[in-house]
C-alpha cells in the first residue's frame, strides 16, 4: 500500500509535465500558423513571441563567433591598425577558400573532365551507399552550420545598426554562406563521381575538406577572438539597443512595429 502511495504522485506528475510539453507544442503551432496573417506587435501573447524568436536569434549570433561577425564588431582602425589588417586578411583567406576554392572546382570539372559523363550509375554498389551516406551527412551538417550562421549574421543585420561600413561585412557574410552551399556541394558531387573508382578513403577525406571550406570562416578565429567577439556583440545587442535604440519592450508588454516586423522577414 505505501509503494502504491509512493508511485501514485510520480505518474500524476509525469502525467502533468506531459500535458505541459503538449500544450507548449499546441502554443507553438498556433502561433506558427496565425502570427504571419493576423498577428499584431500590440498584441502580448505575438510580443512575447517575438521576443523569444529575438533571443534565440541573437544566441546564434553570439554562438557562432564566425570572422565576419569579429569584423562587424572589430576595434576601429585608429584604435588598432595591427588587429584590424589581421581581420581583413583573415576575411579574405575565409571568402577565397569559402566560395573560391569550391568554384574553382565547378568551373574547371577537373574531378570529371577525363569521364565521359557524371552519371553516379557508373560506380559499385559498395560506392553508392557511402557516397550517398556522406553526401546524406553533408547536406544536413551543411544546413545546420549555415542555416545557423544565417540566422545570426541577419540577427545583426536586421538589429543592430554599426553603420553603413559595417554592416558591408554582414552583408558579405550571408552572400559567402550561400555561395558557399552551393558550390561545396555541387564540388562535392563532383569529387564523389570524379573518385568512385578510388580508395573509400578518398570519399571520406574529400568530404571533409567541403565541410572544413564552409567553416573556414569559424575555424580562422582563435580562442581569444571568439571571447572578446562574443563579449563585444553582447555589448551591442543589449535589447534595449536593438532597432536602432527603439528596443523590443518589457515582457509582458507589446513589442515596437520595427522590431516585430524584423523578426517576421527572418
Amino acid at each position: 500500500m505505501e509503494e502504491e502511495g509512493q508511485q501514485q504522485p510520480t505518474t500524476n506528475q509525469q502525467q502533468s509535465s506531459l500535458d505541459i510539453l503538449l500544450n507548449l507544442d499546441k502554443q507553438a503551432a498556433d502561433l506558427k500558423a496565425q502570427h504571419k496573417n493576423n498577428a499584431s506587435y500590440e498584441n502580448v501573447v505575438y510580443a512575447n513571441w517575438a521576443r523569444s524568436e529575438i533571443q534565440s536569434a541573437r544566441s546564434s549570433a553570439l554562438a557562432t563567433k564566425s570572422i565576419f561577425t569579429h569584423c562587424f564588431v572589430a576595434h576601429s582602425l585608429a584604435a588598432s591598425p595591427i588587429r584590424c589588417v589581421y581581420a581583413i586578411l583573415m576575411l579574405f583567406l575565409a571568402v577565397v577558400i569559402q566560395v573560391v576554392v569550391p568554384f574553382i572546382i565547378l568551373i574547371t570539372r577537373q574531378p570529371i573532365i577525363d569521364l565521359p559523363n557524371a552519371c553516379p550509375n557508373q560506380s559499385s554498389f559498395k560506392t553508392k551507399i557511402i557516397g550517398f551516406a556522406l553526401s546524406f551527412y553533408f547536406v544536413f551538417q551543411t544546413l545546420q552550420l549555415c542555416l545557423n550562421k544565417l540566422r545570426g549574421l541577419n540577427f545583426l543585420h536586421s538589429f543592430v545598426d554599426l553603420g553603413f561600413g559595417r554592416s558591408l561585412f554582414l552583408k558579405l557574410g550571408i552572400l559567402s554562406q550561400l555561395l558557399g552551399m552551393a558550390g561545396a556541394g555541387g564540388a562535392q558531387y563532383m569529387l564523389n563521381i570524379g573518385n568512385a573508382d578510388g580508395a573509400f578513403i578518398v570519399l571520406v577525406l574529400q568530404s571533409l575538406a567541403m565541410n572544413f571550406c564552409l567553416t573556414v570562416d569559424q575555424n580562422l578565429m582563435g580562442h581569444k577572438q571568439g571571447i572578446d567577439t562574443s563579449a563585444r556583440v553582447s555589448a551591442v545587442s543589449k535589447d534595449h539597443l536593438l532597432c536602432n535604440g527603439v528596443g523590443i519592450g518589457e515582457d509582458g508588454g507589446s513589442i515596437p512595429q520595427q522590431g516585430f516586423d524584423g523578426i517576421k522577414q527572418m
